[in-house]
């Protein structure tokens, strides 16, 4: 962690609104994602808005500072489970649903909602994959902490900062 603390500035710590700058990649460097694309990240520190390896990392800092979290896959989004790919039947997915590699699907029921990614159509219907698309992926942010605040009362009952 690099860090160039301002004199009085709060630390990131529970109940506190973070807005931070960042790039994500992975273990061979590829650009991932990042605030360019997608906007600053903001959240609300210790609310489960962020990967909890993540938020460890960042607990402490300060407006101004800069660091470099690399996270392993069990610390990030697991490891790939071979289990979670599987062929589906056409009868089983959705009539009207014009399939193809790369598009992503919403499936659950009794309240949990699971996503499934299109790997390949096949004869009698698709392989799905229900691994995160970052299952298996050491990973690498960096980011630079651009506003550490207390949260509001109503922010901290809600879980979230305003304007989310």
């Amino acid at each position: 962690m690099t860090s160039s603390p301002q004199s009085g500035a709060i630390a990131i710590g529970h109940n506190t609104v973070v807005t931070a700058d960042y790039r994500l990649a992975d273990e061979t460097g590829e650009a991932l994602d990042d605030s360019y694309r997608s906007g600053p990240m903001r959240y609300l520190h210790g609310h489960r808005q962020i990967l909890p390896a993540l938020e460890r990392a960042l607990d402490g800092a300060r407006a101004g500072d800069t660091l470099t979290i690399e996270l392993a896959p069990e610390e990030a989004y697991g490891p790939r489970q071979q289990n979670l790919v599987f062929e589906a039947n056409r009868s089983a997915l959705p009539a009207d649903l014009d399939l193809h590699p790369g598009q992503r699907l919403r499936s659950g029921s009794h309240g949990r909602q699971f996503s499934l990614r299109v790997v390949q159509l096949t004869e009698q219907g698709a392989i799905l994959d229900g691994n995160h698309p970052l299952a298996g992926k050491r990973l690498k942010f960096s980011i630079d902490i651009r506003e550490v605040r207390a949260a509001t009362e109503q922010e901290a009952s809600n879980g979230q900062p305003a304007g989310t």
